[in-house]
Formats: structure tokens, sequence, C-alpha cells
């Protein structure tokens, strides 16, 4: 393992960088164990207080996690720990909930359209397979819930690129957030029938259609939300 000297100003945070630039080098791979707090602050040339702070740091963003009796470990931040800080966000700042849905209409249908030209077969069929779920939601007065982040994060899949994916799973985890205190229409039927013509489009391969359609569903779903703010209970069209 490469370690370079750590600059004396702002100590914690220096440290913190390091060592995830290590990570990100993966010269530190997911499951690898940290050397001792001891060998680890006499290579970095600063106090095991400083390095302790550091590593706080890291386990707060989920970069690594400590096993009682074990050590302290590389991991992979997953998207319920990134989402994190913007929760407590929402929580404070509620009108925020707009822009996050905002945002969501900036980036959905534009993965919408790579998943009408990069879908494979196997992917589609779990589209269906997850729509096919949503109706019988339906037909049962069943809230849709997780069928509902289901089909968005497998059109993010079918998008084929990774990192659309991860920031996709760090915004359903933030809309899981909203549906709990925010978001509370109920809509299933206008859901469902939106769901299948942006399934529909992407199953065509036509990019234009299945980004008009997603664009369409975005839409629909912020014109529910101002009224979500003062209302309790229920379901979300989403």
């Amino acid at each position: 393992m490469t370690v370079y000297p750590v600059k004396r100003q702002k100590i914690p945070q220096s440290v913190a960088d390091e060592l995830l630039a290590l990570i990100v080098r993966c010269e530190m791979l997911p499951g690898q164990k940290l050397p001792p707090e001891r060998v680890l602050a006499g290579q970095l040339g600063v106090s095991r207080a400083s390095l302790r702070d550091a590593l706080a740091r890291l386990e707060v963003l989920g970069h690594i996690g400590v096993r009682q009796g074990e050590g302290t470990f590389v991991q992979q931040p997953d998207a319920a720990t990134l989402c994190l800080p913007f929760q407590g966000l929402l929580t404070r700042l509620p009108p925020q909930a707009r822009d996050l849905l905002a945002f969501r209409q900036m980036i959905e249908p534009e993965v919408a359209a790579l998943a009408a030209l990069h879908a494979s077969a196997a992917q589609l069929a779990a589209i269906n397979d997850c729509l096919e779920r949503q109706e019988t939601a339906k037909q049962s007065q069943q809230p849709l819930g997780a069928e509902d982040l289901i089909f968005h994060a497998l059109i993010a899949q079918a998008s084929g690129n990774s990192v659309v994916v991860a920031a996709l799973n760090t915004l359903q985890h933030l809309l899981l957030h909203l549906r709990e205190r925010l978001l509370v229409g109920n809509q299933p039927g206008l859901t469902v029938q939106q769901h299948r013509d942006i399934f529909e489009a992407i199953a065509a391969r036509s990019p234009e259609r299945a980004r008009l359609t997603m664009s369409t569903h975005l839409d629909s779903v912020i014109r529910t939300a101002p009224d979500a703010y003062s209302s309790t209970g229920g379901s979300t069209h989403a």
C-alpha cells in the first residue's frame, strides 16, 4: 500500500482525502482490512486522534466499516448511505422536494431513451414482469410501493450506463423518503398506464417515444406534488 505524507493544515480532512484516494486508485479494495491505527498513523505522519477523526468521516460516507473485534475494512458506499445528507435537507426544507422532482425530470427521460437503445431481451422481460405485478397490485387496491421503485431501477439498468444506475439508485432512495413524508397522491391507474406507455416505447426501440413518455409521466408526478405538502398518508403516484 502506497501512502503519502499528509500536509499539516486541516489534517483530519487531508487524511480522509488521502485514504479515499487510495480506495479510488484501487490500492485498497472493498473487503480489504486497513492497517492498525498505530501503523497507519505512523505511515501518514499524523496523530492517532487525527487519524480517528478522518476514519470517522469516511465511515459516515460509507467508504469504510468497523467490525467489532476484527478491525476496519474498506467497503463500497451504497445509495442509502450516500443520500442521508439529502434526506436531512428534505426533512428541514420540504420545498426542496420540488427541486428533486425537477432534477428527476432532467435525468430520467434521457435514461429511458438509452434503455430503448440498449435494453436486452431479458431486461425487457423483467420490466414487463414488474408491470404485471403493478397491475395485480392495482386490481387488488394495494399500493404500488416497491414495484414503482423497481420499475424505474430496471429502466436505469437497461440504459447500460453504470454511473446512471448508481445515481438513480441514490435518487430512488430519496424518492422513497418523499413517499413517506411528502408525496401522497393515490393514482395507481394513471401510474400503471404511464408505466406501460414507457415500456412499450422502450420495447419498440424508439428513443424519442421513450423520452417523451417518461417526460409526460414525470410531468404528471410534479403536478401532483403541490398538494402533497399539506397531506399525510396514502400511496404515491411516481
